[in-house]
C-alpha cells in the first residue's frame, strides 16, 4: 500500500476515536449534541480533500503516461532506431539470434545500440507501472503488442545481458511475463 493511504487510514483512526468520545459524550447530555457539528463538517471537508487529492493523482498518472507514450511516439530518435532494426528484423517474426554476424557484447554495433535504446525506453516505462508513477493500463493498451512482439524478437539478447546481471532489464521482464497472462 502506498504510504499516503497510511496516512488517511491513521488520519481517519484517530478521528473516529475523537467522534466516538465526543458521541459518548454528548449521548448523556443531548443538549450537547451541537458540539458535533464542528467536527463532523471538518471530517467531511476533510474526506473531499482526500477524495479530490485520489482523483487528481489518478489524473495526473494518466497525463503523465500519455505524454511519455506520445514523446516516444515521434521521437526522431527512436524513429531513427526502428528503422535500423526493421534492416535486420524486418518483420515481428524474424528473432534475433547471436550468430557470426551479431555478436551480442560488441556494444558498439549500431543494431544493438538502437535495441537497447528501444528496450530501456520499455525499462523506463515497467519502473514507471511498478512504482505507480505511470498508468499501466494505459501502456498495455496503447503499446502491449507493438512491446510483446519486440519482446519475442530480442528475447535471446535480453536473456544473454539478464543472464550476466539479472537487474538488467528487469522491470522489463517482469511487466512482459504479466503481460503474456492477460
Amino acid at each position: 500500500m502506498r504510504r499516503r493511504v497510511w496516512v488517511y487510514l491513521a488520519a481517519g483512526t484517530v478521528a473516529m476515536t475523537f467522534l466516538g468520545r465526543l458521541v459518548n459524550e454528548t449521548s448523556a447530555a443531548p443538549d450537547q449534541i451541537y458540539r458535533l457539528a464542528p467536527f463532523i463538517g471538518s471530517l467531511l471537508v476533510a474526506v473531499g480533500w482526500i477524495v479530490t487529492s485520489e482523483v487528481n493523482i489518478g489524473n495526473s498518472r494518466r497525463q503523465h503516461t500519455i505524454t511519455l507514450i506520445t514523446q516516444h511516439a515521434f521521437d526522431a530518435q527512436r524513429a531513427a532506431n526502428r528503422d535500423i532494426i526493421k534492416q535486420s528484423l524486418p518483420s515481428f517474426r524474424t528473432r534475433l539470434q547471436p550468430g557470426p554476424t551479431i555478436d551480442f557484447d560488441d556494444e558498439n554495433a549500431t543494431l544493438l545500440k538502437a535495441i537497447d535504446l528501444e528496450l530501456n525506453f520499455y525499462e523506463f516505462l515497467a519502473v514507471g507501472v511498478a512504482s505507480g508513477n505511470l498508468d499501466e493500463r494505459l501502456i498495455r493498451e496503447s503499446l502491449g503488442s507493438q512491446f510483446k512482439a519486440f519482446y519475442i524478437q530480442v528475447e535471446a539478447y535480453i536473456a544473454h545481458w539478464r543472464a550476466k546481471n539479472d537487474k538488467t532489464w528487469r522491470e522489463l521482464s517482469r511487466m512482459y511475463t504479466r503481460w503474456l497472462g492477460i
